[in-house]
This record gives C-alpha cells, sequence and structure tokens, in this order.
C-alpha cells in the first residue's frame, strides 16, 4: 500500500499542474522533457477511470487536437461513463520508448520538429517487431509546440540524411 501511495505521488509530481503547450524548444533538453511528461501524462490515464474533459485537459498541452482523437480512437476506453486506458506492450499513438540519448535524433526544420530513433528487431518476450524507425513530429499549434503526428517508418529522406549528417 505504501508503495503504490508513493508511486502515485511520484506521478503526480512529474505532471505539472496547469501545463500549457511549449512556446519555445530550442534544445535536446527540451525537447526530450516535454516529451518525457507527455508520456507520462498518457501513462496516468491509465491508474483511474475520468471524465472526457479531465483527459482532454491533461492531453491538451502536449498533443493537437488531430493526435489527441487518434489516441482516443486506438487507447481510451468507457467504463461506466467514465474513460481509462489499458496497459499494453504495443499502444500505438503513445509516445515512443526512446532512450533519450544520442541515439534519438532531434531535426529542426522552419515549421516542425522530428523526434525519432532506430529500434532494432526484437524476438524475446510476448511482442516481437521487425527493425525500425519509430517516432514524433511536433509541430506549432496555437503558438506552442505539440505532438501532431506518429512516426512509423515514415520519415521523410531529406530528413534522415540531414540527422545522417549531423553525427
Amino acid at each position: 500500500m505504501k508503495k503504490t501511495l508513493l508511486l502515485l505521488l511520484v506521478v503526480l509530481l512529474l505532471i505539472p499542474l496547469s501545463p500549457t503547450a511549449k512556446e519555445n524548444l530550442s534544445t535536446k533538453k527540451e525537447i526530450f522533457s516535454m516529451l518525457q511528461e507527455a508520456f507520462q501524462v498518457q501513462v496516468s490515464l491509465s491508474e483511474q477511470v475520468r471524465t472526457k474533459e479531465e483527459i482532454n485537459d491533461l492531453l491538451h498541452p502536449y498533443f493537437s487536437e488531430g493526435y489527441q482523437k487518434l489516441f482516443w480512437k486506438e487507447n481510451v476506453f468507457e467504463e461506466e461513463g467514465k474513460f481509462v486506458t489499458y496497459g499494453s506492450d504495443f499502444a500505438l499513438f503513445y509516445i515512443p520508448f526512446f532512450h533519450y540519448s544520442d541515439k534519438t535524433k532531434v531535426i529542426f526544420s522552419p515549421d516542425s520538429i522530428y523526434v525519432f530513433e532506430f529500434f532494432p528487431a526484437a524476438t524475446d518476450g510476448p511482442v516481437g517487431y521487425e527493425d525500425h524507425l519509430e517516432g514524433v513530429l511536433l509541430r506549432k499549434v496555437d503558438g506552442g509546440w505539440k505532438v501532431d503526428e506518429f512516426l512509423y517508418n515514415n520519415i521523410p529522406d531529406s530528413i534522415l540524411k540531414k540527422a545522417n549528417s549531423n553525427k
């Protein structure tokens, strides 16, 4: 019981009380921090059932409306008039399990930020997958940066070339 309460307290401390979209993201560290916060918000949705408004309020600072709709459709389930997410080894539209290191590429373009990483094939465990690139595309929405697109092996060649030239 004490461990559960401690874990809940830690998660609550990681989620800002009144977050807003990040107006300026100019460093990898800032981007990584924003994405880690966004991921924690997504994970927190499995801890208890909530109203639609509560979930929208939590997601809004980090995700565009279009992305939120995709996330809802794929991951949010209704239980007795309220909503919750369920855990999964392969849930779409969650922030990827980035290493947040040099393996995680961040490429700035004038109107977007690509964040992605190569994930080698995995055959151990209940879920296996082939080599792939996974990431997110951030765009300026309402004056702040938000996750706008989930990327799975669909990163433009120009961005991949730029990432390889930055090594």
